[in-house]
């Protein structure tokens, strides 16, 4: 308790450059920060430079009470810059009234939370997340102070299995919550031309160009219905529409919320190319490709409205390259200069003999599906 008053006598003079004008690093918000607090929180630039100071400044204050408070110390949080300071000792309340703070009397100190959370995190639960389903999985756990609880996120399939794993560290009922959630986490990506993706976890391909809904690639890459992923297993999107074979060799994936689909193509040389609008080039024209396994290769357009027999069936309207592809290139970037042309189809040699290949004209597949093209 001694240590708590001598802490007050330092608040006394501490207080008033808490909720009083702004610290140097607050004033320093950057344009661009005061505008998306203004957008988001709805603050304007004085009101986003006291909170925050209150809230650097409330780290301090948060820093001295857990010391002071000891085991005692139920965890802390802000309310609109507010600070909440939780104790399991109702006898410290007032002090931390003092601080400038609200207390919050509750029943479970934060130690213990956290303990088994730390718990949870050496359990072996992976098995049951590489076998998960659309219905199962343990998406996350953490501790939420002001629910003074553990809370284990999982999907419906999961719930039974969270409440075990809870109870499996020592938590009772009233100490953890599960919260069901709709998809398991998955990391953001930004998607742009030549990029490799997999279907289904499985075969891969490479994508096309991106549109504003996600991006297009080639139609035997996947089907309707099919997951588009990274190599790392982030999903990136689910085939919304595919032609393979017949009039053409195209597909429309719909991208996944949270990524990012980049008007440009992977140079394969660590950067990218710009993509600025899809004119169509001529016979002759120079022409290059971009695609997952072979990188960067270059060539001329042969022909226009070629139609390729394949073992799957005759395709129509392709354009003839003697630019070179192999396998897992297929669904690629064509492009001239800034220009968007079309998605690797198919071809014969491969890129030490060289070869010929075909691709899917870009906008046919921007009109079928009617897709905007997103450009650099």
């Amino acid at each position: 308790m001694a240590s708590i008053t001598r802490f007050l006598a330092a608040l006394a003079v501490f207080l008033p450059i808490v909720y009083g004008a702004p610290t140097q690093t607050a004033n320093n918000l950057q344009p661009e920060i005061l505008a998306a607090m203004k957008r988001d929180l709805g603050l304007d630039a004085e009101q986003a430079h006291v909170r925050v100071a209150r809230e650097l400044k409330a780290t301090e204050v948060i820093e001295q009470l857990k010391t002071s408070a000891g085991n005692s110390f139920g965890g802390a949080w802000l309310v609109d810059g507010e600070l909440n300071v939780a104790v399991t000792d109702e006898a410290l309340a007032s002090e931390v009234t003092a601080a400038g703070a609200t207390p919050v009397v509750v029943s479970n100190d934060l130690s213990k939370l956290e303990e088994a959370k730390k718990a949870l995190d050496k359990l072996d639960i992976e098995q049951t997340l590489s076998k998960r389903s659309e219905e199962t999985g343990i998406a996350a756990y953490y501790v939420d102070v002001a629910a003074n609880k553990l809370i284990l996120e999982a999907l419906s399939g999961s719930t039974a299995q969270a409440s075990d794993l809870a109870k499996q560290v020592g938590l009772t009922e009233s100490e953890f919550e599960v919260k069901v959630v709709e998809e398991m986490p998955t990391t953001f990506v930004t998607v742009r031309g030549g990029d490799a993706y997999l279907i289904n976890r499985s075969a891969r391909c490479s994508v096309g160009f991106s549109v504003t809904t996600g991006f297009v690639s080639a139609g035997h890459c996947g089907t309707t219905g099919n997951t588009a992923t990274t190599s790392s297993g982030t999903t990136i999107g689910t085939f919304s529409g595919s032609v393979f074979p017949g009039s053409g060799d195209y597909s429309y994936i719909r991208g996944s919320s949270g990524n990012t689909f980049s008007g440009t193509v992977n140079n394969y040389n660590g950067g990218s190319i710009t993509i600025s609008g899809s004119t169509a080039s001529a016979v002759g024209a120079s022409i290059c490709r971009s695609g997952s396994t072979t990188g960067v290769y270059c060539g001329t357009v042969r022909a226009l409205g070629a139609t390729v027999n394949y073992s799957e069936g005759r395709v129509t309207g392709l354009t003839q390259t003697n630019v070179c592809a192999e396998p897992g290139d297929s669904g690629g970037s064509f492009y001239s200069g800034s220009q968007a042309q079309g998605v690797t189809s198919g071809g014969s040699g491969d890129c030490s003999s060289g070869g010929t290949t075909y691709f899917q004209p870009v906008n046919e597949i921007l009109s079928a599906y009617g897709l905007t093209l997103v450009r650099g």
